[in-house]
């Protein structure tokens, strides 16, 4: 459906409409009121035949073409009447910087194949955008990029940010509910650990339950809690005990890593039991009658590919844009679980988001882990103490601004989901 955006002016606000689809134009077309000049066509495909005709009768004054396919003497007419036209990029570019919809795992990981797991991987969507972003001996963007690849980027960004925005619209007059969980990358694919479910089969059956409850579970895409958080929200039309069994199924390759002698990660073989238990289990309805789930990964680690149990991906390659924008729109709150420096960030990045903002605008914040996150004794071998002793500053920090009722530290999933689903007010 075409949408309408505000855009902010000195004066009146001016209205444009986006137009993304045939059907969406043809709709256009046949408006007699129809105004170019508040009109964006975005990555749309203007090839010739009897639509490109139409077009050339047109009168589009101040209209705008962001990424369309279309023929010299198209882009000639409507540049004579004074549109903008930001023409698409070329194919060497390497991804597609007008996108107009979030990825999935079809659009990022075309072409894998399960059987020939890294050398299939190699030729997906998502490892060309990675080399030509990225350096993966250092881990680190590629040096020297010249100003087009920068700006394609850019550009790339600016849209997966429009789709998600597009993505979190009211549905039926109702915000999206969303939870994100944040935690480590290296949660290892188990049921059981020492006889008790391990941190990763809990982030799943947490995120199982928060998304059988009507919430939508955004992650940061990627392996690990990450991949829990997405895989719990993709059985949530599902039994418990079908979870398990897919546990256990990716269990057959537990964590991700660097491949012996190799710049290279095992990343195909990697992905290749989660392609088996998405075909053994494909998605269904929840009981409430959503199934959605969010992946909001980078290429800056972009070795480590998205998993594929998110129905939706919004992939960057700037990964403060990502990881801002991960917790901006968790308007449930948001979920830390077990991490290292990374998920440390994001605690005080959230913190930091409520710290300012006004009641209204406050979220729940849950640590998951009550000794990992405020250890009570000291460790007999700091050297291999991975615990993080964040909450009592973290606590000083919410009482100061007085969004304290807020935050919570546990280490039962009933307590989170009753937290999430029902947070107490902060105070005013």
């Amino acid at each position: 459906m075409p949408h309408t955006e505000t855009l902010p002016a000195a004066s009146t606000p001016v209205t444009k409409t986006e137009i993304e689809s045939q059907s969406e134009l043809e709709a256009f077309l046949a408006n007699p009121l129809r105004d170019w000049s508040k009109t964006i066509l975005h990555g749309m495909d203007l090839v010739p035949g009897p639509l490109e005709q139409r077009l050339l009768n047109e009168t589009p004054n101040g209209a705008v073409l962001i990424g369309c396919v279309a023929r010299p003497e198209l882009n000639a007419y409507f540049a004579g009447h004074g549109a903008l036209i930001v023409p698409p990029a070329p194919p060497s570019t390497g991804f597609d910087p007008f996108r107009t919809k979030l990825y999935d795992a079809e659009s990022l990981l075309k072409g894998f194949d399960p059987m020939n797991p890294d050398e299939s991987y190699r030729r997906t969507y998502d490892w060309k955008a990675y080399m030509v972003s990225m350096d993966p001996k250092k881990k680190a963007p590629l040096e020297d990029l010249p100003a087009d690849a920068v700006m394609f980027e850019r550009l790339h960004d600016y849209s997966i940010e429009y789709a998600l925005r597009e993505f979190l619209r009211p549905v039926s007059g109702a915000p999206r509910k969303v939870v994100a969980i944040m935690g480590g990358h290296e949660r290892e694919r188990a049921e059981f650990i020492d006889g008790k479910d391990s941190p990763y089969m809990q982030i799943a059956l947490l995120a199982w339950r928060l998304a059988r409850s009507g919430l939508t579970i955004a992650t940061g895409g990627g392996p690990g809690a990450m991949e829990a958080g997405n895989l719990g929200a993709w059985f949530a039309g599902r039994p418990e005990e079908e979870l398990r069994d897919a546990v256990r199924a990716l269990a057959a390759v537990p964590t991700i890593g660097q491949i012996p002698g190799s710049d290279l990660w095992n990343s195909g073989e990697w992905m290749a039991p989660a392609y088996r238990v998405m075909d053994a289990y494909p998605l269904k309805p929840t009981p409430m009658g959503t199934e959605n789930s969010l992946g909001v990964p980078t290429w800056f680690y972009g070795h480590e590919p998205p998993n594929p149990f998110a129905t939706h991906i919004a992939k960057y390659f700037q990964n403060s844009i990502r990881e801002d924008g991960l917790l901006t729109l968790a308007n449930r709150g948001v979920i830390f679980a077990e991490g290292s420096g990374g998920t440390v960030q994001e605690i005080f990045q959230d913190a930091c988001l409520n710290y300012y903002a006004i009641p209204d605008r406050q979220a729940a914040m849950v640590l998951f882990g009550t000794d990992y996150w405020n250890p009570r004794s000291v460790s007999q071998d700091p050297s291999r103490d991975r615990r993080k002793p964040v909450y009592p500053l973290l606590l000083k920090l919410a009482q100061e601004k007085k969004f304290d009722p807020l935050l919570k530290i546990t280490d039962s999933i009933d307590d989170v989901v009753a937290f999430i689903l029902n947070p107490p007010k902060p105070s005013p």
